[in-house]
């Protein structure tokens, strides 16, 4: 069997007791970075054995197929967050699939999620982009299609090109078109800012350094006047 398991966006309060179940009973735990993994192993004195998956090395992929094939049990780990969403692991869970393996996913954290149900934006349907190409002219056809549906979009965005990105939807979406942008969701220095688009690249865009890891929420109607 095949458990993916979600795992600490970076406060490891939050990992659930199922989960460390999972990685405890697993043969072994794949993940991005064997550092970082073995750090959430150690704070919850975990001893299984941790191997780093490349996804997009075929070899690592038929390794785990071969153990999972043999009866063990497996574990597949992100550096924070769920796997297969905009995180590697989406290869081996259908190379599981297509051979007859059975493949659980332990719910937990996941910054799109959070970061919609904390943006006070429409939450019943949102569009998840994941990261956006780096070409402008790509983002803006993306923006410009996604915000014909009329729903929320989520975007997971580097410090570096945060600003560029909300310059683009101030161009495409309009400039008292809504969002709201985490950064370091669920961390120590957490911060949200919510306002229009506009309102919220200048307040970005006035700041000499940017660090963290941001999750941009978007939608495509003005916000609201208050009377």
């Amino acid at each position: 069997m095949l458990s993916v398991v979600a795992t600490p966006l970076g406060n490891l309060e939050d990992m659930a007791p199922r989960s460390l179940r999972a990685l405890r009973e697993a043969a072994a735990v794949f993940c991005e970075d064997t550092r970082r993994t073995r750090t959430l192993m150690s704070r919850f004195n975990i001893a299984t054995p941790v191997l780093r998956y490349d996804e997009h090395d075929e070899r690592d992929n038929q390794r785990a197929l071969a153990r999972l094939q043999a009866g063990e049990r497996l574990a597949l780990v992100s550096d924070g967050g769920l796997p297969c969403i905009s995180d590697p692991g989406r290869r081996l869970v259908a190379l599981a699939r297509r051979n007859a393996i059975p493949v659980t996913v332990l719910p937990g954290p996941c910054a799109a999620a959070a970061a919609v149900a904390g943006s006070g934006l429409p939450g019943d349907s949102f569009v998840f982009l994941g990261f956006l190409p780096r070409s402008d002219g790509k983002k803006k056809k993306i923006l410009k299609e996604t915000a014909a549906l009329g729903r929320t979009m989520v975007i997971y965005e580097s410090p570096f090109r945060v600003v560029g990105l909300l310059e683009l939807a101030e161009e495409t979406l309009g400039p008292r078109s809504q969002a709201c942008v985490v950064r370091e969701l669920s961390k120590i220095h957490e911060e949200w800012l919510c306002a229009t688009v506009a309102e919220v690249r200048a307040a970005l865009a006035g700041r000499p350094q940017l660090l963290g890891e941001f999750v941009v929420v978007l939608h495509p109607k003005e916000e609201p006047r208050h009377a």
